[in-house]
């Protein structure tokens, strides 16, 4: 009887307590290992297995789908909480919500919707496939939390917080990464670096996506982020700053401006907890304000912050994947070696093995510590985001810009409204003027975009709008300058090349009766005006571009207007001429892209005949992300770019088969020599080399394009031996120095064929690349120069800009029948600079007409 009435308790037990230790599957029981094992890694497929499995186990966890994948794999995360949260998730994600955005509340029906709340809280397993660590430690927590039985911190969580736990920010990586690691351990090839890009077509700077949301990945994280509305938006990476274990906030200078000051405290707050954390469990080696700043907002992992989420990351050390390292002291640097304790590193780690399980331990105390402080103050985090968005929105009552105005009247229409679209997909609310909307002492045109500043988060507006000027900051003691960590100048509307007016005085509720919001974003309409045989479309839009790529792969006929034609958007030189295809497909081509189409009479008789150019892209073994983002941008744009691998290259007669071969920016040690022997598996070993320099020459020769982008240059210059210098080749740092900045410069001869289009003096991202002078038996054209009387500096951070000033910043040098293109910058930098596009568009066109005659050259110099 006593035994009965046991296995009855037992029953109910387990009935009512579905998340007991014995019902959930462990990690190994499931994986075959346990994550964090010495030279195993859960794929992103095991890992999804796995919290599926979590999931049908225990109430306290929940599985949504987020999207797809760039590769087409369903993307799933986990919410967990307490089981009476899981319930009520309509609620707290509603009480959420309305704190972010804050309108409508008092302050004290805003403390009531706090107190009753739970603190949402994102944290995942990180973006870059290759810092392994984080995407093992989120199989385990999420195990932790599910399993644990009478653990007052992990009920305190539960009751307090709902996690949202994205398994990976970049599951096709995670995929490919433990493929490759699998396929070469306990070989000589156990740590060889991935011979691709991890994630499609951007790899690595898919954490540069954070604002313009070009990956498909980048927009699912932003969209489900604007769904819930996390307050903190947590996400793990390596390496950290050696011998540290892991970097953790605060982060270096300098910060921006446009963040309230309750996110940057609230910031400083959870990095000292997490190292507070990590002190207290024996995890010695966090450091602070080390190499990372609060400067540029791209990153994905970041940008939210200007939303009001307490955005962050961490660094915790790797060695390679999941292979062991021991480190002894002698490793150190000097500095550490002593092993003295310091303000912003106070417990210093003295060596000895690193495991993958070290890293994910570290990642997880990391992650408990956010969870443990997000319980503890869940409701003044939550009343400070409410508090974030109220002051938000007074600040720009009361300071301007008070809002911003995007007329139509654009060089380039469609790109004005992908800048508008791009703030919409971040939460940015968008007006539809509907009749004429005054301010600035003017009228600005029915079906101007305004964006009113007096909105939650319209800081982002302001820091993606405005001109950056990096502060000149130095280190102390030593009083070395503080240089960018990664970019300083980004304004949008400037990489853009789209017209954006900043309203100086408040507006009115007179202006505001004659906006409407913009529920979903709609593209301008196209049109066609006439019925042709003839057409004319503007060179000024980069989607004209798109137009005649599809125009040609229909049949169609294109050709370019040297001198002026008329076009919809008035006169001028390049214009884009069609026939020979249905005015119906042609509509549609012109709906789709934006672009207005017009009629013409007859065709210009000094029409410049175009094919579709057949364009290659070089594809280095060694993974390069320039390389993807053109690869992305020419797809997009429908060139339908080749891939060129070396073998491809090697084997010759590029001309028979390209008009136009593209290098991304790489270095000419990297395209000519790529990996080295013994360091990777031999299929990927090596670059062009000898016999790949040689085709490309002599596909130049026979008639070919090359087009070259920043440091790829540098190969075109010493392989093909042109008479061009770089003139801050040899220039050290305190001598110039530009990591990322917006700068200004000029045509020379604006009616060239490679600069239709563009504006007189255009802006673009110069990012530690060549300027150009030219020596003797120079033959081509100087295409765009920096400004020889003033500083280009239009964004960002330039030192000694006297070093490039009248320099050349893009040439076209002519070489045997061809021609090579030279372009000191990356006029595709991370697909944002749409207004430099037409530089590429050009090249690639110029490939299928006449080479033009050289034209004066001001600036040659003798060798």
């Amino acid at each position: 009887m006593k035994r009965a009435s046991a296995l009855l308790v037992l029953l109910f037990v387990c009935c009512i307590h579905p998340t007991s230790a014995q019902t959930v599957p462990t990690p190994e029981s499931v994986l075959g290992h346990k994550p964090g094992d010495d030279f195993y890694l859960a794929s992103y497929d095991e890992s999804r297995e796995y919290f599926r499995r979590l999931a049908a186990s225990s109430n306290r966890i929940k599985l949504i789908t987020v999207g797809k994948t760039t590769r087409g794999l369903d993307w799933e995360i986990a919410l967990i909480s307490s089981p009476e949260n899981l319930a009520k998730l309509d609620r707290y994600k509603e009480i959420s919500r309305r704190l972010a955005d804050g309108r409508g509340l008092s302050d004290q029906e805003a403390r009531t919707l706090a107190r009753e709340g739970k603190t949402i809280v994102h944290i995942d397993g990180g973006l870059h496939s290759t810092e392994v660590a984080g995407a093992q430690q989120s199989i385990n927590l999420a195990y932790k939390l599910v399993s644990s039985q009478g653990d007052p911190e992990v009920d305190a969580i539960l009751d307090n917080v709902i996690l949202m736990l994205w398994p990976t920010l970049n599951p096709d990586g995670q995929n490919e990464v433990s493929a490759w690691y699998r396929k070469n351990v306990g070989t000589q090839y156990e740590v060889s670096p991935l011979p691709d890009l991890y994630q499609e077509y951007v790899g690595h700077d898919n954490n540069r996506d954070g604002y313009m949301n070009n990956m498909l990945e980048s927009q699912d994280v932003t969209r489900t982020e604007l769904d819930w509305e996390p307050v903190i938006f947590y996400c793990h990476h390596q390496t950290a700053p050696f011998p540290a274990r892991i970097f953790i906030p605060p982060f270096t200078e300098p910060i921006s401006s446009n963040i309230h000051p309750l996110m940057l405290r609230w910031l400083n707050v959870i990095g000292v907890d997490i190292a507070a954390y990590l002190d207290a469990h024996q995890m010695p080696g966090a450091i602070h304000r080390v190499g990372f700043d609060n400067w540029y907002p791209g990153f994905l992992d970041y940008t939210h912050i200007f939303r009001n989420s307490i955005s962050f990351f961490t660094e915790t050390g790797l060695y390679r994947y999941a292979t062991p390292r021991f480190y002894t002291v002698n490793e150190f640097p000097k500095e550490y070696q002593s092993l003295r304790s310091q303000i912003f590193y106070s417990s210093p780690w003295k060596g000895g093995w690193w495991r993958l399980k070290d890293a994910v331990d570290y990642m997880q105390g990391a992650s408990m510590a956010v969870l443990d402080t997000a319980a503890k103050y869940r409701e003044v985090l939550l009343y400070n985001r409410y508090q974030a968005a109220r002051d938000n929105m007074e600040r720009f009552r009361k300071d301007p810009p008070f809002a911003y105005v995007i007329p139509r009247e654009q060089r380039d229409l469609p790109t004005a409204a992908t800048l508008v679209q791009k703030l919409m997909l971040n939460g940015i609310e968008v007006q539809l003027a509907a009749q004429p909307f005054h301010a600035n002492g003017r009228d600005y045109a029915p079906d101007s975009w305004v964006i009113l500043m007096d909105q939650p988060f319209s800081p982002l507006v302001k820091e993606l709008f405005e001109a950056q000027q990096y502060p000149e900051l130095r280190e102390s003691p030593n009083g070395a300058p503080i240089r960018p960590y990664d970019v300083a100048g980004w304004t949008l509307p400037m990489q853009m090349d789209v017209h954006v007016d900043a309203v100086t005085e408040p507006v009115n509720q007179t202006q505001r009766a004659h906006l409407r919001k913009l529920e979903q974003f709609t593209w301008p309409a196209g049109s066609v005006s006439g019925s042709g045989p003839v057409y004319s479309l503007t060179h000024k839009a980069n989607a004209s571009f798109k137009a005649i790529n599809e125009v040609l792969d229909s049949g169609g006929r294109v050709g370019f207007a040297p001198a002026e034609s008329e076009t919809a958007a008035g006169k001028e030189k390049g214009a884009m001429i069609i026939s020979g295809i249905d005015h119906e497909r042609l509509l549609k081509i012109a709906r789709e892209n934006s672009l207005t189409i017009k009629s013409l009479a007859a065709a210009p008789s000094d029409l410049l005949a175009a094919k579709k150019p057949r364009v290659g892209l070089y594809r280095a073994w060694v993974p390069v992300i320039d390389e993807g983002w053109t690869r992305w941008i020419l797809e997009n744009f429908d060139f339908a770019p080749q891939t060129l691998r070396n073998g491809d290259i090697q084997a010759g007669r590029l001309r028979d088969r390209f008009d136009c071969i593209i290098l991304p920016d790489s270095g000419n040690e990297e395209i000519m020599n790529g990996f080295g022997s013994g360091t990777i598996s031999g299929e990927y070993v090596g670059g062009l080399g000898g016999s790949g320099a040689a085709a490309l020459r002599e596909f130049v020769q026979a008639g070919g394009t090359l087009v070259a982008f920043n440091d790829a240059s540098l190969f075109a210059i010493a392989q093909f031996g042109l008479p061009v210098t770089n003139v801050v080749g040899d220039l050290k740092e305190d001598q110039f120095y530009c990591s990322g900045s917006l700068l200004q410069v000029e045509l020379n001869d604006v009616n060239h064929p490679a600069v239709w289009g563009l504006p007189r003096d255009p802006i673009v991202m110069f990012e530690l690349g060549p300027a150009f002078e030219t020596k003797e038996g120079f033959r081509g054209n100087v295409l765009a120069s920096y400004p020889k009387e003033r500083n280009p500096l239009a964004s960002g951070y330039l030192l000694h800009p006297e070093r490039i000033q009248g320099k050349a910043a893009a040439l076209e040098v002519h070489y045997g029948d061809g021609r090579v293109y030279l372009f000191g910058f990356r006029p595709q930098w991370r697909g944002q600079s749409h207004g430099t596009y037409k530089f590429i568009f050009n090249a690639i066109y110029s490939s299928v007409l006449p080479k033009p005659p050289p034209i004066a050259k001001p600036d040659a110099k003798p060798a």
